[in-house]
């Protein structure tokens, strides 16, 4: 490995995670590191191999266990690092809910990347992780060595808000209104902080968006969750962070902010989002040695829908070439 610090972890004990292929992955290392102004930011490390990937979820807040089932395949070939982000998971939830501002979030990742003595980071993001790493970006630069995008939100925020609009408005209406009823009062009680049991709550949300799903005649492939964390993080994230931690940005817009950015990005996404790809080919225009690359047969989240596409892809990536069918 050539990071030492990954080296030369102390395991007192050999835990084992199941991936979806059923093969057993080895759990290195879980703990708390310190982020920005002394936050208690949770972490666990995984898998085995000469490199190592920082893992950024969504949400934000969304907490690691929204991605770490369908990116746990990497684990066979790097070190994943996965953490927590503030206001979500097992991390800090802040009583001052004004730490929830981008800087922090920002620095939160840099003492990721310090406190495993990572020299520059290999990242992969899911979802609102972009608009993460693209603010991180815009202060550390030099500290990104390759850059996975992954169901990305865009790096405009009206324009994805148009195009959000324009999907919503062109969707078939909902095949159960009933379940379509409940799953909505489910998430007003989310985002009230009303749920007398919020992991039950979200639970219970999630699943009948599922239902609702197949009904549409969609396969369901995505495996992850934002209810896998303790009852006052499932509170905290649906009542604050999902909602403030976007309004802090003030809107973002960056298109323009990231020319400065040396480090290869490989934008990945379905190619059956359709609607969606303007934002991802807007990522490519927005950081100088960037490509993307379209799966097919894969909505939104490519990894979970077409694996065995986007994995050998991703490898090429990260062993320093680009894969086939990319484009500018």
């Amino acid at each position: 490995m050539k990071n030492k610090s990954l080296i030369i972890f102390s395991i007192l004990s050999l835990l084992v995670i199941t991936c979806n292929d059923k093969e057993p992955i080895p759990l290195l290392d879980k703990g708390y590191l310190t982020g920005a102004e002394g936050a208690n930011i949770y972490y666990q490390v995984m898998g085995s191999g000469q490199d190592s990937i920082v893992v950024i979820h969504g949400g934000p807040g969304a907490g690691m266990h929204s991605v770490l089932p369908f990116v746990q395949p990497l684990a066979h070939n790097y070190v994943l690092i996965f953490y927590d982000q503030r206001g979500g998971g097992r991390s800090e939830l802040p009583a001052d809910t004004t730490k929830l501002k981008p800087q922090y979030f920002v620095e939160d990742l840099e003492a990721v990347r310090q406190h495993f003595g990572l020299e520059k980071m290999n990242v992969v993001t899911h979802s609102f992780g972009s608009v993460l790493v693209a603010e991180y970006a815009k202060k550390y630069p030099n500290h990104l060595k390759r850059i996975v995008f992954h169901g990305a939100t865009g790096p405009d925020l009206q324009q994805e808000l148009k195009l959000r609009s324009l999907k919503t408005a062109q969707a078939p209406p909902s095949p159960d209104t009933a379940l379509s009823n409940r799953a909505n009062l489910l998430l007003q009680k989310l985002l009230s902080g009303t749920a007398s049991d919020p992991v039950e709550t979200c639970r219970e949300y999630e699943e009948i968006n599922k239902k609702l799903a197949r009904a549409k005649g969609d396969t369901i492939t995505y495996e992850g969750t934002t209810c896998k964390a303790p009852p006052k993080a499932v509170h905290y994230y649906y009542r604050f962070t999902a909602q403030l931690a976007p309004r802090y940005y003030n809107g973002w817009d960056f298109t323009t902010e990231l020319k400065h950015v040396n480090a290869p990005l490989l934008v990945i996404y379905g190619a059956e989002d359709s609607l969606m790809i303007p934002a991802q080919r807007a990522w490519v225009s927005s950081i100088p040695d960037s490509k993307l690359l379209l799966v097919p047969n894969a909505g939104k989240p490519a990894f979970s829908d077409n694996p065995d596409f986007v994995f050998p892809a991703i490898d090429t990536f990260f062993k320093g070439r680009w894969p086939a069918n990319v484009r500018q």
